[in-house]
């Protein structure tokens, strides 16, 4: 093998080698929610059991605050998420994925929640029956679901919101199909209110920068 040649494979192994311990020196950055499952979304962040109970009366809170409002609301994760069920025909005309004038109305307690992304993420999650193919199903909720992303978005006056949509098309539903009131109850947005790092600090916690 040509002298040089060697030198150029030695310098360029000594270079990806001080790279890699470079790398593994700094710390892992936090991965975008956006490139994470619901389910991991749903989990994350963590809560330090010495925050759990600040966290679970503040989510208890804004769980009774819903309910009052006339919400279907209740809470998962062991107390530390709120769930809130909307019917999709509330927000949606049949088979459309435009916001009716009137879902503005019905999404603004969300919207509040929205302009404190450093306090809560929201997870969005569209779901429909099994009236059309799985492709057009996954197509309508993930549309629905951005719509909704978006109406948040300008509630909170364009500033950047913590929320994460999902179009989840037919595949979880909550009653058989075979009859109306059951493709009705499966036509739902389920939005997840997920304590974020700014509610973990407030309980006490003290998170890297």
């Amino acid at each position: 093998m040509n002298p040089l040649s060697t030198a150029k494979y030695i310098t360029a192994a000594l270079l990806l080698s001080a790279a890699a311990s470079l790398a593994a020196a700094e710390p892992a950055a936090e991965p975008d929610v956006l490139d994470m499952s619901i389910e991991e979304n749903l989990a994350s962040p963590a809560v330090p059991q010495k925050a759990r109970a600040h966290i679970r009366a503040d989510i208890d809170r804004l769980r009774r605050h819903m309910l009052a409002g006339g919400y279907a609301a209740s809470s998962t994760r062991e107390g530390e998420v709120l769930e809130i069920v909307i019917p999709a025909q509330s927000l949606f005309a049949a088979n459309d994925t435009v916001l009716k004038p009137s879902a503005d109305k019905l999404l603004e307690p969300l919207g509040e929640l929205a302009r404190k992304p450093r306090r809560y993420k929201l997870v969005i999650a569209v779901h429909s029956d099994d009236t059309g193919d799985a492709d057009y199903s996954d197509r309508l909720t993930a549309a629905r679901a951005n719509a909704i992303d978006d109406r948040l978005w300008r509630m909170a006056d364009g500033l950047d919101t913590n929320t994460v949509p999902y179009g989840l098309g037919r595949d979880e539903p909550l009653q058989s199909n075979a009859s109306r009131t059951g493709r009705e109850a499966n036509r739902r947005v389920e939005i997840y209110v997920v304590p974020d790092r700014g509610m973990l600090e407030a309980a006490g916690v003290k998170l890297k920068k």
